[in-house]
């Protein structure tokens, strides 16, 4: 794209915006990765067909996990996030793995881990993790770690029942 940066230092005599140095590829790449996340995966009536989509967009998924419809995947750094084994992710949970001032942060949701219907989950500026078989209760925003075998609710999530 040396052509766009020339552009924006002898014409408009300023610095080029940070895409101005990506490839045609990735410029169309990225819209398109944007729609099948969006629009075609959430709305993809089968759980298995959308965790080989969401695989294929490159997100890290491990083996027998259920992704409900209606999700949204924060795709600005899809290998960010990881999904172990045996996960429960029900109807319409949102992830969040960037922001303002933040950076791309991961979100690991560990082994037998169950997100309740509605649910956020915000990495904020050090990642985050839900433990090995924590639930999350429906409706509920996570934006700290939770412990293993853990159950948390509310806004934000707070810990209802420690299991040992």
């Amino acid at each position: 794209m040396y052509v766009v940066e020339q552009f924006y230092r002898k014409i408009l005599k300023k610095d080029p915006p940070y895409y101005a140095k990506y490839s045609l590829i990735t410029i169309i790449w990225k819209p398109l990765r944007k729609y099948i996340n969006v629009v075609i995966i959430p709305n993809t009536p089968f759980s298995n067909l959308r965790v080989i989509l969401y695989r294929m967009l490159g997100f890290k998924i491990g083996n027998n996990v259920f992704i409900g419809m209606k999700c949204y995947m924060d795709d600005m750094d899809p290998e960010k996030t990881i999904i172990e084994d045996d996960v429960v992710i029900s109807y319409g949970c949102y992830f969040a793995c960037h922001g303002k001032g933040q950076g791309h942060t991961s979100i690991v949701i560990e082994k037998g881990a169950y997100l309740g219907m509605r649910c956020n989950v915000i990495s904020g500026k050090n990642g985050i993790v839900i433990g090995k078989n924590s639930i999350v209760g429906a409706g509920s925003l996570v934006n700290k770690s939770i412990t293993e075998n853990t159950s948390v609710a509310g806004i934000p999530a707070k810990m209802i029942v420690n299991e040992k």
